[in-house]
């Protein structure tokens, strides 16, 4: 069943859609170039410190390059040597479609300098070990916390921003109350063993 509806806007959606469609094709396009160029970088960082000698690589890309991390440049050179192209071939998009590697981390994680990212585990958490993944949001919340203070002082903020953060970290405390508790009485426990 059809619906009368004031405006019609499935042209605009369809164009919408079919530029988006495009435009992430052009962005793969550029993201292969962009790995073939992090590789030809790398190869030419190769060459630069093989002409360099021993031990003046570091100071050279520091003085001449200190826009590239000497980790960065670490990287890229492993990924010459990783695809084992001969030394006059360039890198080309072929070449990182053949690491099915569309941006600069994958190309790193297809030839090994990253590893692979762990998949986190469907199955729930056991209740009686810590789970990093909860503990996480704690520590962006401290993250947060320490840096508001450093800025802008606990003491000069207006009554309410205190008040409705006291009342929002009242389950924290009554939470932290009772694990301190639980963890005084365990203590107890195994002392009496």
């Amino acid at each position: 069943m059809q619906q009368q509806l004031e405006i019609n806007l499935a042209n605009d959606i369809r164009k919408a859609y079919q530029e988006s469609i495009s435009l992430a094709e052009h962005a793969k396009g550029f993201a292969s170039q962009a790995v073939a160029k992090a590789i030809e970088c790398g190869r030419l960082l190769l060459r630069q410190k093989e002409a360099l000698g021993h031990g003046s690589w570091l100071d050279w890309l520091e003085f001449n390059l200190p826009e590239i991390h000497h980790n960065t440049a670490g990287r890229y050179m492993r990924l010459v040597k990783l695809m084992q192209l001969p030394e006059n071939q360039a890198a080309n998009s072929s070449h990182v479609m053949n690491l099915d590697a569309p941006t600069i981390r994958q190309a790193y994680i297809a030839t090994g300098i990253l590893p692979s990212p762990v998949k986190p585990d469907d199955e729930p958490p056991d209740p009686n070990k810590p789970w990093v993944r909860y503990t996480r949001f704690l520590d962006g919340f401290r993250l947060w916390y320490n840096t508001r203070i450093a800025e802008d002082p606990i003491e000069t903020w207006d009554v309410d921003p205190i008040r409705i953060l006291a009342k929002e970290l009242t389950w924290f405390a009554n939470l932290h109350a009772e694990l301190h508790a639980l963890v005084s009485k365990k203590s107890k426990a195994n002392k009496e063993k």
